[in-house]
């Protein structure tokens, strides 16, 4: 009954919003996406089709899934000084359990270039390619999206002081993440924990200029029930709360568990591609604002091309190309605070408080490539202290986009090399290697949509074997 009760409620919001946006359609754009997928595993889903999907993808191996989406953006020829944008995307699957939800769920209002919004929207935070990335490390899409309230300039600002060669974009958000057991306080668990997140990044070089530098940080603390936790520090939500966005420690500890990025690079903007080069240093709680470990991080080289093909050509061309190497393995705070050995070594994507980790509905917030300890191969070692039980690893991942016979086609091949965590060694390297390959066509029916379709397979050593098909049908465009 609830699950119907959930169903009845999702249509409703997406009718009534779909009658709210077309009466004002004359202000700015509606845009609407759908889809229907049906897929089936040898064993659970494998790791490609699931990953960086905002938790959308169930993992049972076998499923179908309806996606409808429709969105309020910005009309970029609207002169107004205020605009407002909105978007609601319900999600229903079916496999060995039936599941409804809103994935996204949000209103936003821009004054200029400053825009607040309220809600939940899918968002990622770092440097990185868009496309085909194994994720960025601190946000990368993985989860659902998650309630908040956000202060951002998205696209970047050019300071006109400096001829617009350096310009800025930041986010300031707050948000809900709901409860989680501890590990380490005076209550075995709380009601409520939250998320802070907050970056800001600054790109040299305006658009006119072949060569452009980007340099930026990102941070992000999971933190909530201070007060309950450690009822001895007599520490309110407003005084956590403080602590928890400055950094400031309490007893030589940070509140909350933080998690970030140092995040540079470089564009190279030639005749025919366009070059991106990036990497993303790891910060942790211990090492907050002090930099002490270069050697974690993901490091990525994109290649997207510019010119555009013959008109009706069906030859095989490559449009991108992508190479990440990202590095977990060391996790050692060479300085650490007063010597204390609580901060001698960081546990990526875990906390020592929080059960829940780095975490949104049991997915990871961060990169997918530290997985939730479900998820790995049950003869692994686990501890139920910790959301992952792998992140401590070195990845090579690559993707691939083209076009032949007017197909659309993308690969992504990933291979790790797995060693566990600090508390739960591995024993040994675990290697693992996760393939998708996709094929899609549009077709002249339904009033223009696309089917696709996509092959996936994880072999090694840290998930099961498994192989999957992936089938399904996608319609989108602008309703005015």
């Amino acid at each position: 009954m609830s699950f119907l009760i959930t169903h009845i409620r999702v249509c409703l919001t997406l009718y009534l919003l779909l009658i709210v946006f077309e009466l004002q359609a004359q202000d700015s754009t509606v845009y609407y996406k759908a889809s229907i997928t049906a897929a089936g595993a040898t064993a659970r889903t494998p790791f490609w089709q699931y990953a960086n999907q905002y938790g959308s993808i169930p993992l049972n191996g076998n499923f179908g899934v309806v996606d409808a989406g429709i969105y309020k953006v910005y009309n970029p020829h609207n002169p107004r000084l205020l605009q407002w944008s909105a978007g609601v995307q319900g999600i229903a699957s079916y496999g060995k359990s039936g599941n409804v939800f809103l994935s996204d769920l949000y209103a936003a209002l821009k004054i200029g270039r400053v825009e607040i919004l309220a809600g939940q929207k899918r968002m990622t935070a770092g440097l990185a390619d868009t496309t085909l990335t194994s994720g960025p490390l601190a946000m990368a899409g993985n989860a659902r999206p998650y309630p908040r309230i956000q202060v951002a300039i998205q696209d970047y600002f050019p300071l006109y002081f400096t001829n617009n060669f350096v310009a800025f974009k930041f986010t300031y958000s707050d948000g809900y993440l709901g409860g989680s057991g501890i590990n380490y306080g005076s209550v075995p668990r709380v009601a409520d924990t939250y998320l802070h997140q907050k970056q800001l990044y600054f790109r040299l070089g305006n658009k006119s200029h072949q060569y452009r530098v980007h340099i930026g940080a990102n941070h992000q603390a999971i933190w909530g029930s201070e007060d309950k936790i450690m009822p001895l520090y007599k520490l309110n939500m407003l005084n956590a709360y403080w602590h928890t966005i400055s950094g400031k420690t309490l007893d030589y500890r940070k509140v909350g568990n933080h998690f970030g990025t140092f995040d540079i690079g470089g564009e190279w903007h030639g005749k025919n591609w366009n070059f991106f080069l990036y990497r993303q240093n790891i910060y942790e709680t211990g090492s907050l604002f002090r930099v002490t470990n270069f050697e974690d991080g993901l490091n990525g080289l994109s290649m997207k091309r510019t010119k555009p093909l013959p008109k009706g050509s069906s030859y095989f061309a490559f449009h991108s190309f992508l190479l990440e190497v990202v590095g977990t393995h060391n996790q050692v705070n060479r300085f650490p605070v007063s010597e204390l050995v609580l901060f001698e070594k960081a546990n990526y994507f875990n906390s020592y408080v929080y059960q829940r980790g780095w975490s949104y509905y049991g997915s990871g917030i961060g990169t997918p490539l530290a997985p939730p300890s479900a998820a790995t191969d049950r003869d692994l070692p686990r501890n139920n202290s910790e959301f992952t039980n792998n992140n401590r690893f070195w990845a090579f991942h690559t993707g691939a986009t083209a076009t032949w016979l007017h197909l659309k086609l993308a690969f992504r091949g990933t291979y790790t090399r797995n060693s566990g965590t600090f508390l739960s060694p591995f024993g040994g390297v675990k290697q693992q290697v996760s393939l998708f390959l996709s094929a899609e066509k549009n077709l002249n029916i339904l009033g223009k949509c696309s089917v696709y379709s996509a092959l996936s397979s994880d072999i090694g050593e840290l998930y099961p074997n498994t192989y999957g098909l992936m089938i399904g049908l996608r319609k989108s465009g602008f309703l005015d």
